[in-house]
């Protein structure tokens, strides 16, 4: 069905061309002409992003290398036979973040055999000419491939998809979490920041983003059916 001009769900749909080898998924998927597909980013400490991809046709292991080259961090979450599960913690030089903080929804990030797709939605509040050109101008070896009128989805961002996977939680780790969303820690732009919720559940910190990473951990885990090499300890009081 067409979109209509008034419905409060369409969004502008852009997708991005990448083939820049200085994006580490990018470059391993063009080395070992392999799938490296960002599955989920979440917000952890300020300023600094856990990003999920899964790598098909490839040893997940050079991922984490090409990560740690270029002074990062990453770790192999789970393997398959044909591939696996890497974490990397971000920061800077990332499209998908790059995209957010210019108002636009991120939805998928992937690189086959080299060539980079990155796609968003921009809500209707937000205009979609700026996203485009602070997207470029932040990466200049970007191409824009497309733009479209369609309806939104669930983005790459939040945990819209958790619901059932929270049995695993302790009370703790789900206070933690809940009033992490309802401060709209993972909102974009954030309504609080770690210094904030800290102070609300009285807490410092260190311990906030313990419990906040030990129950993150604990979600994605189950959300893609793979345990962690070290389980997460629920000292949680």
């Amino acid at each position: 069905m067409a979109q209509q001009p008034g419905d409060g769900r369409a969004v502008t749909r852009v997708e991005f061309a990448l083939s820049d080898g200085s994006y580490p998924f990018v470059s391993v998927s063009a080395a070992e002409s392999c799938s490296v597909i960002l599955e989920k980013c979440l917000p952890q400490r300020d300023d600094t992003y856990a990003e999920f991809f899964s790598v098909e046709g490839a040893c997940p292991d050079r991922l984490v290398e090409y990560v740690e080259d270029d002074t990062g961090d990453a770790r192999v979450l789970d393997r398959t036979d044909d591939g696996g599960l890497v974490e990397l913690d971000v920061q800077n030089n990332c499209p998908v973040v790059s995209l957010a903080d210019a108002g636009a929804v991120p939805q998928t990030a992937r690189s086959v055999d080299g060539q980079g797709t990155v796609v968003a939605d921009v809500p209707r509040q937000t205009e979609t000419t700026a996203v485009i050109d602070s997207f470029l101008a932040a990466h200049s070896d970007a191409e824009l491939k497309a733009k479209e009128q369609r309806e939104s989805i669930v983005p790459l961002f939040g945990f819209q998809n958790y619901a059932p996977h929270t049995d695993s939680l302790t009370d703790r780790q789900r206070e933690v979490l809940a009033t992490a969303h309802e401060a709209g820690y993972y909102n974009w732009p954030r309504g609080a920041t770690a210094a904030d919720l800290a102070d609300r559940l009285d807490v410092s910190e260190p311990t906030l983003h313990k419990h906040l990473r030990a129950a993150e951990q604990k979600l994605v885990a189950a959300m893609f059916a793979c345990p962690h090499d070290e389980p997460v300890a629920d000292g949680d009081s």
